[in-house]
């Protein structure tokens, strides 16, 4: 046993690292050892006298004067670092910030008095500074010895204790310099317990570890002042009692630098009604107030630990210069094209159906989730989508679309989560933000959202339920804050009941729903925004208005199978056309020539239809005319003068045709 305490406490070598760390300290690091004996003062003496790193020194004192000595030494600036031992150490402790170091009893310390105890000694008593020595009673069962412990914080407690082991027959005493001085005036055997050589060296091991460790936290106590020292807004950090902890430089400028930390500051900073607030756990969100005649945008936010209150960080920044960096903003998100253009004073129609949905759609912009746009292509869902975003309170942030069917499966993932340096063959070295990080504090705009892989669709799930990204290639979680706004041609429902679409994810896109309606059924709007897009080409504004009426009834029978982009590439055509011939004068073949919309074009153009058999053919006729006839009626939105037209037919035989019930049905939508 006694050889298994010789090897566990062989001195050993110091942290080499840390010495390194040391050895660049632009000075050496000052230790102060403070021995209650002298024995102790020679083997630290030993251990620091060859080191290049450290300026050491022993003195001699204990107790009350050995704290006088050390308050000197700091006032000096003599020392970094204190050692010391037991109650001494702790007296020093408590009259000084520097730090102090214990060197500790160990078991090791104790065999070596014990061995020298005769063989007539059966009973000791042990008294040490408050910390209890591991092993002792293992140690007195090895040699066969009782140990009575005792503790002790002042030498009050050391004379009382020698007192009760000399009342219970114990007659000696092992312990401390002043544990044997007492021992001895008493009559008693003392023997010392001397620190070893490895206690002493780990000591300063330890003591070079706290400088090392203080002298970074001062260094990043200086780095922090700095950071908040860089922002340009004025930070005041206070603890619970109003006390400043933290406050920068342009905090300081705009209190005339009359407060320093630990002053109280909570009146100037804080109102007692944004206090009480702040200790009751609410962000006191921002507020104007007047200081040295400019105004500030003020926040509180209150700081916890373990849920109790703490104290409160104060944020107070120059609103017109925020309004400045905020325009500069949009001015670069403006060239990134990252803007939303269009609004919904910008959509044009006159059809009722249109005019619910852009009125379901005003709602839905006063709302932060996800909507889902259904339409034929050409209809307008971005045009739609920009206008939401537009009137939400994400305005002033970036609207970011993507075309995910234009993206092929590899690239689209890259494209929206972003990915990291290295993460692939050609990827950039320095790595690219997605397109979920492009749009934080915005709108992300995916068209043709049913084109997506289902790798792709498992990756938007998560993000759309975290709000939270990872890289391509990174570890890095990534908060993100994005309104999501999908649009597709598909029936997206139908698409994920057969297996095509994650169900759990359409039901994340389609928080909300717009269907926008083809253009063939609201034909309403055919003569205005052919009128609209044709209103640039030409100066002649009487002889624009002839030749766009010489096309309208063309225009109103035509089915449009590319809705309002076909319409618009339309009139771009006719417009550039029309100034180098004489459209007006030409026939209706001609001018559909030129439009490109004869009869035959168009989508949708085949019906089926289910006809009971079994009558004479005359009533099977009826029938299919009948059917033929509500088609084109809903394909021109209930308009009967326009079905009519495009099935060449006059009204009243129209309404005939519809079983002599289309006035009732469908009443007069041409009026």
């Amino acid at each position: 046993m006694e050889e298994m305490f010789q090897k566990r406490n062989v001195p050993g070598n110091f942290n080499h690292s840390m010495l390194e760390e040391n050895r660049v300290m632009k000075r050496k690091i000052k230790l102060a050892l403070i021995a209650t004996y002298p024995t102790m003062a020679e083997i630290f003496v030993d251990i620091t006298k060859d080191r290049g790193d450290l300026e050491a020194r022993s003195i001699y004192a204990s107790f009350d004067r050995a704290a006088q000595i050390a308050r000197e030494m700091e006032r000096t600036g003599e020392v970094d670092v204190v050692l010391s031992r037991g109650a001494t150490a702790a007296q020093i402790q408590s009259s000084v910030e520097l730090p102090v170091i214990f060197i500790p009893i160990t078991p090791f310390d104790v065999i070596q008095v014990v061995r020298k105890l005769g063989a007539s000694v059966r009973r000791i008593a042990l008294i040490h500074y408050m910390r209890h020595v591991p092993g002792v009673q293992e140690i007195a069962k090895m040699y066969n010895i009782q140990v009575e412990e005792y503790s002790f914080f002042s030498q009050k407690d050391i004379e009382a204790a020698v007192y009760d082991a000399y009342r219970k027959g114990i007659r000696t005493i092992v312990g401390g310099e002043v544990s044997v001085r007492v021992a001895k005036s008493m009559g008693l055997s003392g023997f010392q317990v001397s620190a070893g050589r490895e206690a002493v060296e780990r000591a300063v091991e330890e003591a070079l570890t706290v400088f090392t460790e203080k002298q970074k936290e001062r260094n990043k106590a200086v780095q922090m002042k700095a950071a908040y020292d860089s922002l340009k807004e004025g930070v005041v950090v206070m603890d619970e009692e109003k006390r400043i902890v933290v406050m920068n430089r342009v905090a300081e400028e705009l209190f005339d630098r009359k407060y320093k930390l630990g002053d109280r500051a909570g009146t100037d900073v804080i109102g007692d009604k944004y206090w009480q607030q702040c200790q009751a756990g609410k962000e006191c969100s921002v507020y104007l107030r007047k200081i040295k005649k400019a105004t500030y945008g003020a926040a509180h936010m209150p700081v916890t630990r373990k849920k109790r209150f703490i104290g409160v960080v104060t944020r107070l920044e120059d609103v017109t210069r925020t309004q400045e960096m905020e325009q500069k903003i949009r001015n670069e998100l403006h060239l990134k094209g990252f803007v939303a253009k269009y609004r919904f004073e910008n959509i044009v129609t006159a059809d009722s159906g249109m005019k619910r949905v852009l009125q379901q759609a005003r709602v839905y912009a006063a709302t932060d989730s996800s909507v889902l746009i259904e339409g034929e292509s050409g209809t307008g869902k971005e045009l739609l989508a920009q206008s939401i975003h537009n009137a939400s309170c994400r305005a002033d942030g970036p609207f970011v679309a993507v075309n995910c069917g234009a993206i092929p499966e590899n690239l689209l993932e890259s494209e929206l989560f972003g990915y990291e340096a290295g993460s692939f063959t050609g990827a950039k070295k320095e790595g690219k933000a997605g397109l979920f990080e492009l749009a934080h504090n915005g709108t992300l705009f995916l068209d043709e959202i049913g084109e997506i892989s289902g790798n792709v669709q498992t990756r938007l799930l998560r993000v759309l339920q975290e709000r939270e990204i990872m890289r391509v290639g990174g570890s890095r979680i990534i908060p993100v804050n994005v309104r999501v706004i999908s649009a597709t041609n598909r029936n997206l429902r139908t698409f994920s009941q057969e297996g095509g679409f994650r169900g759990d994810l359409y039901y994340r896109l389609n928080v909300l729903h717009l269907s926008l309606p083809p253009l063939r059924k609201r034909m309403g709007d055919v003569p205005v925004l052919a009128e609209r897009f044709f209103r640039e080409y030409g100066k002649n504004e009487e002889k624009q208005a002839r030749r766009l009426k010489a096309v309208i009834p063309i225009l109103t029978s035509y089915s449009w199978p590319g809705n309002i982009r076909e319409l618009q590439n339309t009139m771009e055509r006719y417009g550039v056309l029309s100034e180098l011939m004489e459209t007006e004068r030409m026939g209706e073949e001609e001018l559909r020539e030129i439009l490109g919309t004869s009869r035959q074009d168009g989508a949708d153009n085949t019906m089926q239809l289910d006809i009971r058999l079994g009558g004479e053919l005359s009533e099977i006729v009826k029938q299919v005319e009948c059917e033929v006839a509500k088609r084109y009626l809903e394909d021109y939105g209930n308009n009967q003068d326009l079905a009519a037209k495009a099935l060449g037919i006059g009204r009243t035989t129209f309404w005939r045709k519809c079983g002599g019930k289309g006035e009732e049905a469908h009443g007069n939508s041409s009026r």
